[in-house]
């Protein structure tokens, strides 16, 4: 997953993506004309790219690799800002007039529109947590919305409102941070750069600059903020130092700079000017190490350090954006993931943990790398192999006392199915034999099972031999009579 730098012309030559470190052309996005503050990505999951057209009420959509938008949708009115949550569920727009719209981006359902500034949106941002939407207006107004708290009313009320600043607002950003411990950074035309603590609503600090602030970034670890100035300069501050210590400045735009962003880990920055194009920043030793777009013929207006995914995405299920509300009752539930879906995805994710033993395993060495182990564990253990080593004695005793019966039955008589005398001999040859055999089968055993076991094996062997015997006598009464009356017969005829 490589870091791709995103560069909005406002001529209409598109969109160009041109890799971080190498500064090669790996994208180009044509149709689109877009706001600074109106494109970028749709979501951290999906991959793909948006752009609200500056000059029509549309917003297109691509996948990388593909110059043509693979969606197109239209809008209520111009929208100057626009941003989508973090998992793409919902998209908030900004217009000119300076409403604000909410849609669910699966469903097209508008959620929520109010008048939010008298003048323009400028900026719209959520917050790493989705927690709280940030907008800025040309009004010279910050507000602050619980993202809870939006759905309640039909015109929700700003969480903060901040007018500190005398003139517009050109853009925002958030420190590190979550819930209510955020701070808000932002940038105005009055030269002043404000920092804003959510949870209290006061204001924490304000730099005053050289010029008007076009833009501003801030680090991941929210140590330097990084502002785009007018009179072509790049001006960077610790937001927990004091003035002018920390302080630095990139020079070499020729021109006012007009967009900045800054890399995942903070060592790079990325700015932009119509004069020179866009120009890449190591941050360690505030050098230019690279120019992209300059032997081409554009106008560049605003930059955007995107995550290209490695792996290839499908676009959310976009539907149609409403101009009617949708009471938030009726919405129906359909979350928004790209490919096959949230469910597919976590099977997948879990189909390696899903086995038992392996889950088993899992945790057993997981406790014993904490250094401990499971409760029971080792009385378990001593149970089961007490049970193994019961069940293979019970196994060879009764191996043994089958081939001892075997051996009896060989040894005396055969099977016999005479006269109740035979059977009494068979019974008397194969019981001693018998005893012996389950007495040393069950000497093997555990001396508590031995003489219940003992006591059983005797009752089913006197239950067996009584009742063979009774069986025996009553088959052998009809041939008795049978014999007395041939005997009978053969005295008459002598």
């Amino acid at each position: 997953m490589g870091e791709v730098v995103l560069a909005s012309c406002a001529d209409g030559h598109g969109i160009l993506g041109t890799d971080l470190r190498s500064g090669a052309l790996v994208a180009t996005f044509d149709e689109a004309s877009a706001h600074p503050h109106a494109f970028g990505l749709v979501s951290r999951a999906s991959g793909h790219v948006f752009a609200v057209q500056a000059k029509k009420a549309l917003f297109h959509a691509w996948t990388w690799g593909d110059k043509k938008p693979c969606y197109r949708g239209s809008l209520p009115e111009k929208l100057t800002a626009m941003t989508f949550s973090d998992n793409g569920a919902l998209c908030f727009g900004g217009a000119a007039t300076g409403s604000i719209y909410i849609w669910q981006s699966g469903t097209g359902c508008l959620l929520r529109c109010w008048p939010a500034h008298f003048r323009e949106v400028t900026h719209l941002i959520v917050s790493k947590d989705g927690s709280f939407l940030v907008s800025a207006s040309a009004d010279a107004n910050v507000n602050v919305y619980s993202v809870a708290d939006l759905f309640v009313e039909s015109s929700p009320k700003p969480f903060h409102s901040w007018s500190g600043h005398s003139l517009g607002v050109t853009a925002v950003a958030m420190l590190p941070g979550t819930g209510a411990r955020q701070v808000v950074v932002s940038a105005s035309l009055d030269r002043s750069v404000r920092l804003w603590d959510v949870a209290s609503g006061k204001p924490l600090l304000s730099r005053q600059l050289a010029a008007p602030v076009h833009s501003v970034a801030v680090s991941p670890s929210g140590s330097e903020v990084l502002c785009a100035c007018k009179n072509g300069e790049l001006r960077s501050f610790s937001p927990m130092s004091s003035a002018s210590e920390r302080d630095g400045c990139l020079l070499g735009h020729t021109g006012p700079v007009l967009s900045c962003d800054i890399s995942a880990d903070g060592s790079f920055a990325a700015s932009c000017s119509e004069a020179d194009r866009v120009r890449i920043w190591e941050l360690r030793t505030r050098q230019c190490i690279s120019q992209a777009h300059a032997s081409r013929s554009v106008q560049v207006n605003a930059v955007h350090i995107v995550r290209r995914s490695a792996a290839s995405q499908v676009l959310p299920s976009f539907q149609p954006f409403q101009r009617l509300l949708t009471s938030p009752d009726e919405v129906p539930s359909l979350p928004l993931a790209g490919g096959a879906g949230r469910g597919p995805l976590l099977k997948q994710a879990m189909a390696a943990n899903a086995e038992a033993e392996s889950f088993i395993d899992r945790v057993l060495w997981a406790h014993a790398a904490r250094g401990g182990e499971l409760a029971g564990t080792q009385a378990l253990n001593d149970r089961c192999l007490a049970a193994e080593a019961a069940s293979s004695r019970w196994a060879a005793a009764a191996a043994d006392l089958y081939g001892m019966l075997v051996d009896a039955e060989v040894e005396g008589a055969p099977r016999i199915y005479g006269p109740s005398s035979a059977s009494r001999g068979f019974a008397q040859t194969l019981s001693p034999r018998s005893a012996s055999a389950v007495e040393g089968a069950l000497s093997s055993l555990a001396p508590e099972a031995g003489p219940s076991a003992a006591a059983a094996v005797a009752a089913a062997a006197a239950e067996e031999e009584q009742g063979g015997g009774t069986e025996v006598g009553e088959a052998e009464k009809p041939r008795k009579a049978g014999g007395r009356q041939k005997k009978k017969r053969r005295v008459a005829a002598g």
